[in-house]
Parts: C-alpha cells; structure tokens; sequence
C-alpha cells in the first residue's frame, strides 16, 4: 500500500481545523483482488474570505477503483447504467480523471451526513454563516432539529475508504463474473 502525504499539517489546519485529518495521509494506493484502488483528499481553491485569507474547500475523501479495459463496466456511465452499487453514499464518478487515461469508478465521502472539513472550518470561523446559525437557533429547537440524525455528522476517515473501496470492487469483479 503506497501512502503519500501530499499537505501539510500546518496547511490543513490553516485551511480545515482541527480533527482526524490533520495526521492522515492524502493519498493511498493499493491493489484489491487484482484491482487497482485509490483515496484521494480532495482539496481546492475557492475564492478569498471575509478576512482576505484563501478559502481551501475540501479535506474529505474520494476512494475509486481502476476498471480494466475488457470489463462490461468500462467507459459507461454509471448514471445511465442499471446498476446501482451498494457503497458510501452511492458510486458518484465514472470517467477517465485527470491523474491518469485510465478509466475509474468511484464514490465521496462528502454528503450531507458526513464531516467535510472546510464546511465544519467555514461554520465556526465565517461570519456570515455564524450569524445565520444564531438566527435560526429559536427555529432548529421549535422544529426540534437539534436531535434530528440528519445533524449527526461522521468523518469518513482513511480505514472507512478503504474499506468502501473493497465493497466496491467486490461488487464490480462480480459484474465482470456475470459479463
């Protein structure tokens, strides 16, 4: 398993906070049941911030899965396909990304129940989300929302890709079985 640390500490915490993410790696490669897998962090540039600081999105994982040229699953749309893979928050890619020509499937670790970790960053720290927080606070307890499990938000660490990724590559090494 090929593991890269691609930001720094110091980075991550500037841009995302505090939290599990500050000490995992940013990259993992790694071969399952013949398939090649990896975890990306995704990260990008958003524009500049109340206080004229870069706003970093991002800090949550990607996990994907290389599919061969002769599977029944290269090159198709998963979007229009029948298939409907049983992974974190659904499959959510397919297509050749910009890291390689090869053909990849994969799924985000950034849905509304997960902890993504500029969004957790942007609630604490920017003024404008803050304020409205405070607004709707007499609304979210009248509604009772505060205990709603849709609020109980989950950090999908590296060990949970991984795992994800596995799940999804045994669901794909059995379509090409039946292909």
């Amino acid at each position: 398993m090929d593991q890269i640390q691609k930001l720094t500490r110091e980075d991550k915490l500037k841009w995302w906070g505090e939290g599990e993410w500050l000490d995992e790696q940013d990259e993992v490669d790694f071969v399952y049941r013949g398939y090649d897998c990896k975890i990306l962090r995704m990260k990008g540039y958003d524009g500049k911030r109340h206080d004229g600081s870069i706003h970093v999105w991002g800090g949550y994982l990607c996990g994907y899965v290389k599919i061969p040229k002769d599977h029944p699953l290269y090159g198709k749309n998963i979007f229009e396909s029948h298939y409907d893979f049983d992974v974190h928050g659904g499959a959510t890619f397919s297509q050749i990304p910009t890291w390689d020509d090869n053909f990849w499937i994969g799924f985000d670790c950034a849905h509304s129940y997960d902890i993504v970790p500029s969004m957790e960053y942007l609630e604490k720290h920017e003024p404008a989300l803050i304020k409205i927080k405070k607004e709707n606070e007499e609304l979210f307890k009248l509604l009772n929302l505060e205990r709603n499990s849709i609020f109980d938000k989950t950090y999908r660490n590296m060990n949970f890709a991984i795992e994800e990724c596995k799940r999804l590559v045994d669901q794909i090494s059995k379509i090409k079985k039946e292909g």
